[in-house]
C-alpha cells in the first residue's frame, strides 16, 4: 500500500496534468512578440492568418477564433471569417505608452468552431500612429465594440469592417463611425433588405464624435436601440468609447460589457458622391462572407418567396443610383432580358420595398436565374408611393409626388465566388417621372 503522502502527491500531479490539459484544449499560443513605441501612440495590427478546414458557409466549421493580448491583458477576439484563405485582418491594439510592449495571440478553442483544427499566422505587423500623424484622430476615437450576447460562439452578425467619415458642419468637425455587419438577425426581413438596400449585410452608424469639444454640446452621440440618437455617457479606454451591440438589428448601448470584444481598424472614406455600399465594393470579400452566411443559415431558395428566404445572391442585378424623392414619392427599377417578355422589378410589387429616400443608394432586381451581362436588354424606372394614400391630404400630396433620377452610377452581377463582377458598360440617361408613371431609360451614348 502507498503511504498517504505519496497518494496525495500522485493526486496533485494528476490534477496539475488535468489543468494543463484543459488550458491547452482551450488556448494555444500562436505568436508572441514585442514592439516598441518611442512616444504615446495608437497601435495597429495587420494580422495575416488562415484556418485550414474552415468555411463561413459550413455549419460546425465556420471559423477559428483567436484572442489577442497586449502586455498580458485581454484586448480582443478576432474571428477568422475567411477560412483557409490567406487574409489580412486589420485591428487596433489601442493606446500604448512610450516603451516596450508585448503582443500575444492565442487560439481560442472555446469560441472556435468544432471543425477548426489549426490556425496559421503568416505575418503579424504592428504599426504605430502618433499624435502628429494625420490619421491619429480617426484611429484614436474609434469605438471598441462588445459582441451581442446571442451571437457569441454562433458565427452570426459579426462586424466585418468599420469606416469613418469626416463631417464638416460649418467648420465644426465630427467623425462618424459606421460598421458593416455580416447580417442582421432582427429588423428588416431579408427580401426587403435586397430591395431597399441592395445587400443582406447590415450597415449601421455607431457613434459620432465632435473634435471641437464645447461646453453644453454633447461630445459624442450614438445610435441607441430602436435607432434612437443618444448622448454617449459610457466608459472610455483612452479616447475610445466602449459600446455594446444591444439589439438583434445591431443597435448599440453604452452600458454593460460581454466576454467578447472587437476593435476593428477603421477606414477613412468620403461618401458624399456615392452610396454606403461603395465601401463593400472596395472590399469585395464582404460580398462572399455575406453570401456564405445566407447559405449556412438556409436563407436561400429557388422558390419565389418573400420574407427571410431569398434567391441565390448571384441571381440579382445590383444597381447603384442617385435620385431625389419629392412629396413622398418612392422609386423602383425593373429589367427586361433578351428573348423574355417579363419585366423583373426591384420592389417585387410591394410598395414598402420601394426606395423613398433621396441621395445615393443601392437596390437589387431579382432575376429568374443567373444571367450573363449581355442578356440585359432594357432598364426602366418607376415612380410610385411607399404605401397607400388614406386621407384626402395623402391624395393631394400623392398628386404632386415626383421622382428625379439623377444617375444610374453602376450595375453589376456577382461572379462564381459571390464577389462583384466588372460593372456593366451600359450608361443610362437621367429621367424625371411623376407619380404613377414608368419610363424605359435611354442609353447615353455620348462621349465620356
Amino acid at each position: 500500500m502507498k503511504s498517504p503522502p505519496r497518494i496525495i502527491n500522485h493526486f496533485l500531479l494528476i490534477m496539475l496534468a488535468l489543468i494543463i490539459l484543459k488550458t491547452n484544449v482551450f488556448s494555444q499560443t500562436l505568436i508572441e512578440k514585442t514592439f516598441r513605441s518611442d512616444s504615446e501612440s495608437e497601435a495597429v495590427l495587420d494580422l495575416t492568418a488562415r484556418a485550414p478546414g474552415t468555411s463561413w458557409r459550413e455549419s460546425g466549421s465556420e471559423a477559428a477564433t483567436v484572442t489577442i493580448f497586449v502586455d498580458d491583458r485581454y484586448h480582443q477576439d478576432l474571428i477568422l471569417h475567411s477560412g483557409h484563405k490567406r487574409f489580412t485582418y486589420s485591428v487596433l491594439l489601442g493606446r500604448v505608452a512610450a516603451g516596450e510592449h508585448r503582443l500575444r495571440i492565442e487560439v481560442n478553442r472555446k469560441l472556435s468552431a468544432a471543425g477548426a483544427k489549426t490556425v496559421h499566422i503568416d505575418d503579424a505587423v504592428v504599426s504605430l500612429v502618433g499624435r502628429n500623424d494625420p490619421r491619429f484622430a480617426g484611429i484614436a476615437n474609434t469605438p471598441f465594440l462588445y459582441a451581442r450576447t446571442n451571437t457569441i460562439g454562433k458565427f452570426s452578425d459579426i462586424p466585418l469592417l468599420m469606416y469613418y467619415e469626416t463631417i464638416d458642419d460649418g467648420g465644426k468637425i465630427s467623425l462618424r463611425y459606421t460598421v458593416i455587419f455580416s447580417n442582421e438577425d432582427g429588423g428588416t426581413q431579408t427580401s426587403a433588405l435586397m430591395s431597399r438596400w441592395g445587400r443582406t449585410t447590415d450597415i449601421e452608424w455607431v457613434i459620432e464624435t465632435r473634435l471641437d469639444r464645447k461646453i453644453g454640446v454633447p461630445a459624442m452621440i450614438f445610435q441607441g436601440v430602436n435607432h434612437e440618437t443618444t448622448i454617449f455617457s459610457g466608459r472610455m479606454e483612452a479616447d475610445h468609447p466602449l459600446l455594446r451591440v444591444a439589439s438583434d438589428n445591431n443597435n448599440f448601448s453604452d452600458v454593460g460589457v460581454t466576454g467578447v470584444r472587437f476593435t476593428l481598424s477603421p477606414i477613412a472614406v468620403d461618401l458624399r458622391r456615392s452610396s454606403r455600399e461603395e465601401v463593400m465594393d472596395r472590399h469585395p470579400w464582404t460580398y462572399q462572407v455575406m453570401a456564405e452566411e445566407m447559405l449556412r443559415e438556409g436563407k436561400l431558395t429557388d422558390e419565389r418567396t418573400l420574407g427571410k428566404r431569398i434567391a441565390d445572391l448571384r441571381n440579382y442585378l445590383y444597381l447603384d443610383a442617385e435620385s431625389v424623392q419629392n412629396n413622398g414619392s418612392a422609386i423602383s427599377f425593373s429589367v427586361k432580358l433578351k428573348n423574355d417578355p417579363t419585366w423583373y422589378n426591384s420592389d417585387q410589387g410591394i410598395g414598402s420595398y420601394r426606395i423613398d429616400r433621396s441621395g445615393f443608394y443601392r437596390t437589387t432586381i431579382r432575376l429568374p436565374r443567373r444571367i450573363a451581362a449581355g442578356e440585359i436588354e432594357q432598364v426602366a424606372v418607376a415612380c410610385g408611393l411607399p404605401g397607400n394614400p388614406r386621407t384626402e391630404e395623402d391624395n393631394q400630396k400623392a398628386s404632386t409626388a415626383r421622382c428625379d433620377l439623377k444617375s444610374v452610377n453602376k450595375m453589376f452581377l456577382l461572379d462564381d465566388q459571390y464577389q462583384p463582377a466588372a460593372p456593366l458598360s451600359i450608361r443610362l440617361k437621367p429621367a424625371t417621372l411623376t407619380f404613377g408613371t414608368t419610363m424605359v431609360l435611354e442609353e447615353d451614348k455620348s462621349p465620356r
